[in-house]
């Protein structure tokens, strides 16, 4: 297969990954019992989980990854935990957005041993979406603390009354979540769907 092929199919992959589905992946994990997303008529959204930046694609990453957790130790924000959900590899890191922010220090990159994490891989680890119902803009009132707070240059934007995310430069750090003063938030984030579990590969052993 030709690189651009391969780039434009990994790029299909990426879109499946993180464009189509979501959800609440901390309610899920921790059985807090949250309401999760939904789409027009009432569909109900999958749930969705984030890896930590520059993670493979997943099965190559369930392929690879260890869970040797050292990834997790290094993390300086603590925004790093450990599944705890065979549909998502038990022991293998997660970013938790309620927990903090990815300042994209990319320690935890570098504190990997075993290839899951690299930094010619992707950065984004999700993407934010823009809840209108509870923004104060759509009532009238002046807020941009979430385009304030935003680290990616052209991943948020005000447009009239509206919030615009770009998806390709929003990496789902967090940033704007947890700048969002109402409540709920006006801000969802939305990773990665979990593989069937007939289609984990069996990961390699620390041993």
């Amino acid at each position: 297969m030709s690189p651009k092929k391969l780039m434009k199919r990994q790029d299909f992959i990426r879109k499946l990954l993180f464009l189509d589905t979501g959800g609440d992946i901390v309610s899920h994990l921790r059985g807090k019992g949250l309401p999760r997303g939904s789409l027009p008529g009432g569909k109900r959204l999958p749930f969705t989980f984030m890896r930590p930046p520059h993670a493979l694609l997943e099965p190559a990453f369930l392929a690879e990854c260890t869970a040797c957790g050292l990834c997790i130790e290094v993390c300086p924000e603590a925004v790093l935990i450990e599944g705890d959900d065979a549909l998502v590899g038990r022991g293998t890191p997660l970013f938790d957005p309620s927990l903090g922010s990815c300042t994209a220090c990319d320690l935890c990159v570098e504190a990997c041993p075993d290839g899951a994490l690299l930094p010619n891989e992707d950065a984004k680890m999700g993407k934010a979406i823009f809840l209108a119902s509870n923004c104060l803009l759509t009532r009238g009132e002046e807020c941009s603390a979430c385009v304030n707070a935003c680290p990616e240059a052209g991943a948020a934007s005000i447009e009239g009354n509206s919030i615009l995310i770009n998806a390709e430069h929003c990496t789902g750090c967090s940033f704007c979540f947890h700048a969002c003063p109402t409540e709920p938030k006006s801000i969802e984030l939305r990773g990665r769907p979990p593989l069937p579990l007939r289609a984990h590969p069996v990961g390699k052993t620390n041993g």
